[in-house]
């Protein structure tokens, strides 16, 4: 295909590489280079990220970057942008508000008249008010959603009837990326769906891009005590918690009643809730954040990934299985997993044990691991994913561009 400029518009700037969202967006920057498009940056930065770090980085990889401080008053932003507001009420939500920072929009304008980029690509459907302030330069836009935010929020916190009310405005942002996007790429197949019932009419499915480096095949042993991981970034959000107390809370005790020592549990992630340690023991503990997840999981057996509510990014059903690792959880987001073929599903906490219990089979953990690991490369390979994303760019006819200069 042609090689186009691409303007990516991102908030916080994706270093460094602390977990999924930032991994599958920094991925994402490098595999648009080994595409061999041209790539600029303009990102949000933290007060706690380190500038001078973070701009060697991006120096280093040639990935031009201008980086914008977070507004120290949503208070103060909101005042500045009430007309704006009271015209467009979706701005009621403060992470699409944060957008329409005056600073952010200059460098977003500034790059994109510097640049005269052949594609926009905004990362996250929250930068909504760019993609309405670029539009009228013409530019095919490309929105990449990691979330399906009105239920992220909820999610967030634990589906209290305020999280409810601070989800409406957000149910706006996303039908306004889904429409007004040239296209919409969704993390899961579950949530291309979700889009496509907003009005999306191009949508495409483009998983963590950090994925693709994490291929590699397990050979599983006899053990008399199995290493079964439960992957979390953190407790903070609603589903990671409600899926940790149903491991601990229901089926951990099951499990000790029928197999008693023969497997031990790992809860990885910050954050864990101190009034959660009396369910804690030797057969099961937290690990708190890994440094080196990859080590980690060539150390464990099994992955378990119960879901009772929300989705999030989906890591922790994913990467376990490019890892060559056994995985029983609720579903699959949509993507072409088997249960008993490929994966092991289980929608009670019997269910759970009676799976687990199945997993004490060596030859059982190789043959379901072993077929993930072949499905997962189909669809989260680096091939795979930069197949996507060629495909999106051809799919706004950006591969026909003769004249780089026609927006």
């Amino acid at each position: 295909m042609v090689h186009v400029r691409i303007l990516v518009l991102t908030p916080w700037v994706p270093y460094p590489l602390t977990g999924a969202c930032q991994q599958d967006r920094f991925a994402g920057l490098e595999q648009m280079q080994r595409l061999g498009h041209e790539v600029r940056v303009v990102a949000k930065i933290h007060a706690f990220q380190n500038r001078a770090s973070v701009e060697r980085v991006f120096a280093d990889r040639r990935l031009p970057l201008t980086l914008v401080p977070y507004v120290r008053s949503r208070l103060g932003l909101l005042v500045r942008r009430l007309p704006r507001v009271l015209r467009t009420p979706w701005l009621l939500d403060g992470a699409a508000l944060e957008y329409t920072d005056p600073a952010f929009e200059e460098a977003a304008l500034k790059a994109a008249a510097e640049m005269k980029p052949d594609a926009i690509w905004i990362e996250y459907t929250l930068l909504w008010p760019l993609l309405r302030l670029l539009k009228p330069l013409g530019i095919p836009m490309i929105v990449k959603s990691s979330l399906n935010e009105p239920r992220n929020c909820r999610d967030e916190h634990g589906g209290s009837v305020l999280s409810w009310i601070k989800s409406i405005p957000k149910y706006g942002g996303e039908r306004i990326a889904a429409r007004e996007s040239n296209m919409l790429l969704a993390i899961t197949p579950d949530e291309e769906v979700w889009y496509r019932s907003l009005g999306a009419k191009r949508t495409g499915v483009l998983p963590l891009r950090g994925l693709a480096r994490c291929f590699s095949r397990k050979t599983h042993a006899d053990k008399p005590v199995l290493d079964v991981v439960f992957l979390s970034s953190n407790y903070s959000m609603g589903h990671n918690r409600d899926a940790a107390l149903l491991l601990l809370r229901d089926i951990l005790p099951r499990v000790r009643a029928a197999a008693p020592g023969r497997f031990r549990f790992h809860l990885t992630g910050k954050k864990f809730p101190d009034y959660w340690r009396h369910y804690l023991a030797d057969d099961a503990q937290t690990t708190g954040f890994v440094d080196d997840l990859g080590m980690f999981l060539a150390t464990m057996d099994i992955a378990i990934a119960p879901s009772i509510s929300g989705q999030g990014m989906q890591q922790k059903v994913f990467e376990p299985l490019c890892r060559g690792l056994p995985l029983i959880t609720t579903h699959t987001a949509g993507y072409p997993f088997i249960g008993g073929e490929d994966v092991l599903l289980a929608r009670s906490p019997d269910a759970y044990v009676e799976q687990l219990l199945r997993l004490t089979s060596t030859t059982e953990r190789q043959r379901i691991a072993d077929a993930a690991y072949e499905k997962a490369q189909t669809l989260f390979s680096e091939e795979a994913v930069m197949g996507t994303v060629k495909k999106a760019l051809e799919t706004v006819h950006i591969s026909d561009i003769r004249n780089p200069n026609k927006f």
